[in-house]
């Protein structure tokens, strides 16, 4: 195995594994602290001699969900210090070339890391060395989070060359991808040949390097589960379903300002990371808002800071820029798990609901209640989530295929991820469980052994299968190889589905009639 790698900074020494050699905690740039706080990335200092690589480094600041959460990532040291990588290898040569699969968490761009373990036992859950054994190199990556991460402020757009701000988080996943780029020869890999992919935020982060012009060239396929930005921008904070504009960012990251107490930047910049994530601004009225995300993770959240419509990393929405054929066009994996609400909040009354629906649903209120119908107050928090989970989840992926499909992008996949876990009943908060949200993370890593639950043979076999066509999609851009059921490629609405359940086969695609009456509300129209 390759032991010792020589990157743009300096030699490091990896840790040896079975088949495998891990290297963790790799600088790929510099600590956006003090002056560098809500700037672009800035390079890496490089160093002489020989540095270890054998632990991961602190993650990102930010508040945790509830530890009985499904979506809990554990409990790791935290610090602005952040932006690195780990990587796993099999390469024995540095000449071998092989595929590369760079993995972006998931978190709802507030929480989680590469360093993300079983909620239990402690295990990392994003460990590449299974997926090295197949034949990849497996990158995974920590980028800024929250406001530390994703603030937008007038003066910070002044400042900037582009007159824009927010999107630092999103510019650390480009800079870790230039990184891959300059640098992964070193451990065997191949730069031409580069995958992203990712699940939730991780995936709606792949959909936004399809559609930024800075990520042109640094990847060559995706793939991307339950995640994506596919609606127009919106003016209205809120839902998790739209990117918000500039101007609508700049706003909200006003009020962070105004209750931290100052407008000056460098005022800002001094202030210790916890004073920013604990800032209090006022909740918008709502029962379904990010701020129940917020609530639901805790700890004097009650916003958040995502990626938005920049003019410049993110320069529109990203089906606009499918919609004008500008995207950066590369093979497509994309899918969602059919029970995506889980951890989602849901709205309690039936009264409540009725109402949310019919003040922001307009003219698709009467359809959308019949299609995400409920009775009472239990039929009525299941039916909530259902369409908060399509909105923000499922619709997303399906939309994003028929637009790749529709606009040139040969080959797309789709996948409904229709497999339940056997998470241990009574265990977490979640009130739904199902295929769950990114439920396929476990058996994507191949890495049942991140959580102590009862696996089953059939989740052993369905690991084994899911891992290989993953792999086999990054070494290609064809998921399909010796001993697997065949996966069509997906050839619009009326196509066909990859059914990921105890018994993996190709059926339709599901919930078509839900996210037909999201294309009425959203304004798309399917050819």
């Amino acid at each position: 195995m390759i032991e010792i790698a020589v990157t743009r900074e300096g030699t490091v020494s990896g840790k040896a594994g079975d088949g495998y050699t891990a290297f963790l905690g790799l600088r790929y740039a510099a600590a956006p602290t003090g002056d560098l706080r809500w700037r672009p990335p800035h390079p890496a200092s490089k160093w002489s001699g020989t540095r270890s690589a054998d632990r991961a480094s602190p993650v990102p600041i930010q508040h945790l969900p509830s530890a009985q959460s499904l979506y809990y990532p554990g409990e790791h040291p935290q610090s602005e210090d952040c932006l690195t990588l780990n990587i796993w290898s099999a390469a024995r040569h540095k000449s071998e070339r092989r595929p590369v699969m760079v993995w972006f968490h998931l978190g709802a761009f507030i929480f989680g890391s590469s360093a993300w373990s079983g909620n239990v036992n402690g295990n990392p859950l994003f460990d590449g060395s299974a997926l090295a054994r197949l034949g990849a190199v497996v990158v995974t990556v920590n980028y800024r989070l929250g406001r530390l991460g994703f603030l937008s402020l007038p003066g910070l757009s002044a400042e900037s060359s582009h007159n824009a701000s927010g999107n630092y988080g999103f510019l650390d996943q480009v800079a870790a991808l230039k990184w891959v780029r300059e640098n992964i020869e070193q451990f065997g890999g191949d730069p031409e040949n580069v995958t992203i992919f990712g699940v939730s935020a991780g995936s709606a982060s792949c959909s936004l390097h399809m559609a930024s012009p800075l990520s042109r060239g640094l990847f060559h396929r995706v793939i991307g589960g339950s995640g994506g930005f596919m609606a127009s921008p919106s003016r209205r904070s809120g839902l998790f379903d739209r990117l918000l504009t500039l101007e609508a960012a700049e706003e909200q990251g006003e009020k962070v300002a105004h209750a931290l107490g100052t407008g000056s930047l460098d005022a800002l910049r001094a202030l210790p990371p916890e004073a920013i994530l604990n800032a209090q601004v006022p909740s918008q009225a709502g029962p379904w808002y990010m701020e129940s995300v917020g609530a639901y993770i805790g700890e004097g959240v009650s916003d958040t800071c995502y990626p938005i419509v920049d003019g410049y990393a993110v320069p529109d929405g990203p089906a606009s820029i499918f919609q004008r054929q500008l995207h950066n066009d590369v093979p497509l994996l994309t899918g969602s798990a059919y029970d995506d609400s889980t951890g989602l909040p849901g709205i309690e009354s039936l009264q409540d609901y009725r109402s949310y629906v019919q003040d922001d649903m307009g003219a698709v209120a009467t359809r959308a209640l019949q299609t995400w119908a409920a009775t009472n107050s239990r039929t009525a928090y299941q039916a909530s989530g259902d369409l908060l989970a399509d909105r923000v989840f499922g619709w997303q992926n399906w939309t994003w295929a028929n637009l790749a499909h529709s606009r040139g992008t040969r080959p797309v996949y789709y996948y409904d991820w229709l497999h339940a876990p056997p998470m241990p009943e009574g265990r977490y908060l979640e009130r739904r469980t199902g295929a769950a949200h990114a439920a396929e993370m476990p058996y994507v890593f191949d890495n049942l052994a991140a959580y102590d639950w009862p696996w089953r043979p059939g989740d052993k076999r369905l690991a084994a299968m899911v891992s290989r066509y993953w792999m086999n999609f990054a070494r290609s851009g064809d998921p399909n190889g010796d001993g697997l059921p065949h996966w069509p490629v997906f050839s619009g609405r009326d196509g066909k589905s990859m059914h990921f359940s105890a018994h993996a086969g190709v059926g339709t695609p599901t919930r078509r009639e839900r996210f037909d009456v999201l294309d009425e509300y959203y304004g798309v129209a399917r050819g």
